[in-house]
């Protein structure tokens, strides 16, 4: 396949981001009782962020030197908007789906006990919402990646 510049550096990008995130999330969601005990420090989630940053100013950087980058026209900027958009509502939607089960802890909430301590500690509670946030960031990589490969 022949891929653009900017199609080759949002695969970069969603490459980094599913591995380094991808990886730290199953072993945090794996043993989550442990996890949210506040063992791991918020030392973890800044080294993890930095060496997201390192990766992709080198992937980045790489890709500048092979590649020539085109100009932005309207279609690109058409393609940013709607995959924005797609991002912006599964992040809306799944807030509102944690506000709901936050309010439904009382009855054990709609996964039972075996999750509770992930919404109810604030070390869970910011992991399951750093979750989202990559989740949102994924949505809005591979939509791009779709309407450049399919077009508007």
């Amino acid at each position: 396949m022949n891929f653009s510049y900017r199609e080759i550096g949002l695969i970069a990008s969603l490459a980094v981001t599913l591995l380094v995130f991808g990886n730290y999330f199953l072993g945090f969601f794996a043993n989550i009782d442990a996890a949210t005990s506040g063992q791991n420090g918020s030392s973890d989630l800044i080294r993890l962020v930095i060496l997201v940053v390192i990766l992709e100013v080198i992937i980045h950087s790489f890709l500048a030197i092979l590649y020539v980058e085109q100009l932005r026209d309207e279609r690109d900027q058409l393609i940013q908007r709607m995959a924005y958009r797609n991002s912006y509502w599964f992040l809306i939607v799944s807030l509102w789906f944690v506000v709901v089960q936050l309010l439904a802890i009382g009855s054990d909430g709609w996964f039972g006990v075996d999750y509770l301590a992930l919404f109810t500690t604030s070390y869970g509670l910011a992991h399951l919402l750093l979750l989202l946030f990559v989740l949102a960031e994924v949505i809005n990589f591979i939509t791009q990646l779709y309407y450049y490969r399919k077009g508007i």
